[in-house]
């Protein structure tokens, strides 16, 4: 689990996606339909990376541990949470290799 608060990951989320900064802010990590919004934007980045962002964060394990994904595993990632899939797309669209700019991440 990201160590921020709801507000941060929102706003985290919405600069990553060039959200227009005079808008209110979506809730990804509470509005379901702002997370899948947000979810299939890390997924057309990096389908692979977002599966594998989602099995390290929701078991704390990497996609390493898994030979396959199952369709038990695929039944957790369709029923995510909200919070789970803002994490999930931060984690992905955050990356030091889709951002490698970016100073303050993977560090």
């Amino acid at each position: 689990m990201l160590d921020m608060t709801d507000q941060q990951l929102n706003v985290a989320l919405a600069e990553l996606t060039g959200f227009p900064a005079d808008k209110l802010t979506p809730n990804y990590c509470n509005d379901a339909a702002a997370s899948l919004e947000v979810q299939a934007v890390a997924i057309n980045k990096d389908e692979e990376g977002y599966i594998r962002n989602w099995l390290l964060n929701k078991h704390g394990k990497s996609v390493m541990a898994f030979t396959a994904v199952s369709l038990r595993t695929a039944a957790e990632i369709a029923n995510s949470s909200p919070r789970e899939r803002a994490e999930a797309a931060y984690m992905t669209l955050s990356s030091q290799d889709l951002h490698p700019l970016r100073e303050d991440i993977n560090t």
